[in-house]
């Protein structure tokens, strides 16, 4: 990373991104396309430990990111939660969005085992109710602010693929008050 005064580091820090962070983009190559990147916004869930992040998320039983995982694994993905911006009318270019993302690579795969596929539901309908109850003008919104876990049956789950990322290979950074300025 280029700028270390805007590095986030540890599992706690990036995990503060994460939770803040309302999609993630995954980017795999289209081999039916050229071969040509493809990048697609996604709802998901996660979980962080020991610099190993899992990253999970459902689809249909067949379609593009599907086709595209089978043929190459290799993905990579970001993150981003924005904040307010900056102008400093004396020098525009040290203008600029206050940020803070997280963005990695790792192998993507779907994910057979039926108890880490509940798991992975699971977290991905947490995070969506984390979502949710903060922004209360959504239409299903949570009224508890407590953690509300979502169980999924096998049965429920047999309805959607869910493949995950995992990635050792993810960095961390912000812009905020505290930054130094370019």
């Amino acid at each position: 990373m280029r700028r270390k005064d805007r590095e986030v580091l540890g599992d706690e820090n990036i995990a503060k991104i994460i939770e803040q962070s309302t999609t993630c983009h995954v980017a795999m190559i289209d081999d039916a396309n050229a071969g040509l990147p493809y990048v697609i916004p996604l709802s998901f869930g996660y979980s962080l430990d020991a610099g190993v992040l899992e990253l999970y998320f459902h689809c249909a039983h067949i379609g593009k990111k599907l086709d595209c995982i089978r043929k190459n694994p290799n993905v990579a993905f970001s993150m981003c939660v924005e904040n307010r911006i900056e102008i400093h009318e004396e020098a525009y270019c040290k203008s600029g969005r206050f940020y803070a993302s997280v963005v990695g690579q790792g192998k993507a795969e779907i994910v057979e085992d039926m108890t880490e596929k509940c798991r992975g539901l699971s977290l991905l309908m947490e995070r969506q109710a984390a979502d949710s109850a903060q922004h209360p003008s959504s239409a299903h919104s949570m009224q508890s602010t407590a953690p509300h876990k979502f169980e999924f049956t096998p049965e429920q789950a047999a309805t959607v693929t869910v493949f995950k990322i995992t990635s050792t290979n993810f960095t961390g950074k912000a812009k905020n008050d505290y930054a130094q300025k370019c």
